[in-house]
């Protein structure tokens, strides 16, 4: 008969025969060696930077959680071996009786019905073979079933089948399950969870809890009734245990920070690894406590402050950065991320970032030795008139206000973010030396030909005024430059990442990523620029939502000249932070008209640093060896002491720049709007402390 035949081929594999066909057979097979259940495969736990959970991402959404055999319940165990194989612990792999039986029901049926797997055949299967109903393949998976006997403990191999076993609702291991079902670890499964975990590997669908609650019932009474059988449980525990009822849960996924979570995954991703393959332990630079901060200051600001046109999709986006290491601690990519266009992370999205990048420029200017924070600058003519070459138009420069403000000092200029001696300082050292400077503190911003890396004259001199997009997670580390004494760091999310083992796979070394790209003394200065409240009161009066009563800071504002972004960019010693604010759509709805930063960012830049630095010292910066004190609140570089005139300035109209090549600026000068003469109450910079 060809049933004994196979069976005699069977005994014959098993046995180690040594004739050729056994031979090959043997050495067709997979190596067994080296199983662990926490290598095959896992989910991501990512945490903020205080353990608490962000996120289990999966691979494709299915779940795969790590447990020890010492970490499920003895009751999930007792289950198990019950309903699926009652001799496991002492046979070999295999039950020759319920081979035979099987073998003898298939010749019958002619054809392969599949049953009789053991434990330890069916882990065999999961682990190593298709699911294909053959000869060969079962007579592998016998062969594979007892050599994994004789290799691992049946501790071991009951270990690799609960972690290896798919139970449902994409949810791979006991551990992924009964957080699934029951939002409880496995080691705190009672009787009847476990029976009706323990019924669920072999039909899933079939007996879905969720799905099919009256066929998952009868299958946990199925488990119950063997577990009795085998002594495990009395009858009483067996009726208690049936009439239990259960809340059972569907699978959800629920991240926090889930914009920044996006992010840390990129940066997993880049060092090599992906859900699924391996279950890892993350933890992330996040704040989770300032994050929700960063969160409801997001929601609130956009609600209170800000207004559109009709048909506009308004949006708001805050990423808070410690200069000292780069390490991200707050990430809010949008107000809500499951809203429409929520998912657009608008602190990694390219945006005219308006006048909020005068300081860059002023950075350069200063340390190039043109100009100090005293400098005179004449606010005027206007408009300024800058030719850009052959051919192409005049590029006209106006203040917000379509008026001028005579001459004023460089940091007044800057702080009242004033355009047209911005256009004047950036062209005393020429469009390219800026772009040049700017990507040193890290900002790439686009060309008109959407390249962050493309030739510095590519640009033109409506880049001072954000006429070039940038992102915030961009400008953020460029502003912590300033706020670290010209010290740069790369963004980072990660903190380390350790396998299951506690195994170190990845540790954040911000010694290791630090530069010193800029004379501390240049951040120094711009620092102090930003940082007196004096210097802005021509344009912003005193206490305006820029100043922190709290503690010294800096801060700057920038809006784009229609009204489609807003932001407030601002620092301490100990955070960095950026809030942007507008209009998404790609259309000419923006916010109402007088939405300046001031009005529409600055509020919440300011609720959320004097809130994220709570309990924080106030503190400052030292004056570094290379400056030295002026009169007043005025400081100097060593060699830079005195400039009594910006090169080329001058109250006749401007004379042409150098020809860079610099082709016409894209859709204008993006100017920075400031209160007109006579704004409306509600929306005045006030005087008064506390607003």
């Amino acid at each position: 008969m060809r049933v004994l035949g196979v069976l005699i081929g069977l005994v014959m594999i098993v046995g180690l025969a040594a004739d050729a066909y056994a031979e090959s057979f043997l050495g067709s097979l997979p190596d067994i060696k080296g199983l662990d259940a926490s290598s095959l495969g896992g989910d991501f736990f990512i945490t903020d930077r205080n353990g608490k959970l962000l996120a289990d991402v999966t691979d494709q959404g299915n779940r795969k959680i790590y447990a020890h055999l010492a970490d499920v319940a003895p009751v999930m165990a007792k289950a198990t071996v019950s309903i699926e194989d009652k001799n496991f612990y002492t046979n070999p792999g295999f039950d020759p009786e319920a081979i035979l039986r099987t073998a003898l029901a298939n010749f019958r049926s002619r054809s392969i019905t599949g049953g009789a797997s053991t434990i330890t055949q069916q882990l065999a299967k999961q682990l190593f073979l298709t699911p294909d109903q053959t000869y060969e393949r079962k007579a592998k998976e016998l062969v594979l079933a007892y050599q994994l006997t004789k290799s691992y403990s049946k501790e071991q191999i009951l270990e690799l089948y609960l972690n290896r076993s798919y139970y449902g609702a994409q949810a791979y291991g006991v551990q992924a399950a009964s957080q699934t079902y029951f939002h409880k670890d496995a080691k705190d499964l009672d009787l009847a969870q476990a029976a009706m975990l323990a019924g669920l590997p072999q039909a899933p669908s079939q007996w879905s809890p969720i799905v099919n609650p009256d066929a998952s019932k009868a299958r946990q009474r199925e488990v119950l009734n063997a577990m009795v059988r085998l002594g495990y449980i009395t009858p009483e525990d067996q009726a208690k245990a049936s009439a239990e009822k259960l809340d059972i849960y569907g699978p959800v996924t629920s991240w926090l920070a889930p914009h920044f979570v996006d992010y840390a995954l990129k940066e997993l991703e880049q060092l090599g690894y992906k859900p699924g393959h391996e279950q890892l332990l993350v933890k992330t630079t996040l704040d989770l406590d300032k994050q929700s901060l960063g969160e409801r200051v997001v929601r609130d600001n956009l609600a209170a402050n800000v207004g559109r046109d009709p048909g506009g999709l308004l949006s708001s986006s805050l990423v808070s950065m410690d200069p000292k290491t780069g390490q991200i601690i707050v990430m809010v990519g949008s107000p809500d991320y499951n809203a429409p266009g929520g998912k657009f992370n608008l602190t990694t999205t390219y945006r005219n970032p308006g006048s909020s990048v005068k300081p860059f420029t002023y950075g350069a200017v200063i340390n190039a030795r043109k100009a100090t924070m005293e400098t005179p600058i004449a606010d005027g003519p206007s408009p300024l008139e800058i030719s850009q070459g052959p051919g192409q138009p005049t590029y006209k420069v106006y203040n917000y206000d379509k008026g001028t403000h005579g001459v004023q000092p460089l940091r007044v200029a800057m702080a009242s973010s004033l355009n047209i001696p911005a256009v004047k300082a950036e062209l005393s050292v020429g469009v390219p030396a800026v772009v040049e400077f700017w990507r040193n503190l890290g900002l790439r911003p686009w060309d008109p030909y959407n390249d962050p890396n493309g030739p510095v004259y590519n640009y033109g001199a409506a880049l001072t005024l954000g006429g070039y997009p940038i992102t915030t997670l961009q400008e953020v580390t460029a502003l912590s430059v300033y706020a670290n004494m010209g010290v740069s760091h790369p963004p980072e999310a990660l903190l380390s990442v350790s396998d299951v083992r506690g195994k170190v796979l990845y540790q954040a070394n911000p010694e290791a990523t630090k530069r010193q790209v800029l004379d501390p003394g240049v951040a120094f200065i711009m620092a102090a620029i930003m940082s007196d409240d004096n210097n802005r009161a021509l344009i912003f009066g005193h206490n305006s939502p820029l100043h922190l009563a709290s503690r010294t800071s800096a801060a700057k504002t920038g809006t784009t000249d229609n009204f489609k972004d807003a932001l407030t960019i601002g620092f301490t010693p100990d955070l960095a932070t950026v809030i942007w604010v507008g209009d998404i759509l790609n259309n000419d709805h923006t916010m109402v008209n007088g939405s300046d930063g001031v009005f529409v960012a600055a509020p919440g830049w300011h609720r959320f640093m004097e809130e994220a630095l709570a309990g924080v010292p106030d503190k400052w910066y030292s004056p570094p060896a290379d400056v030295v004190k002026g009169p007043g609140n005025s400081w100097y570089l060593n060699d830079t002491q005195k400039v009594d005139k910006l090169p080329n300035d001058n109250p006749t109209p401007f004379p042409s720049p150098p020809d860079y090549g610099i082709p016409a600026d894209p859709g204008g000068p993006r100017s920075e709007p400031v209160p007109t003469p006579t704004p409306t109450p509600t929306r005045k910079p006030s005087p008064t402390p506390g607003r």
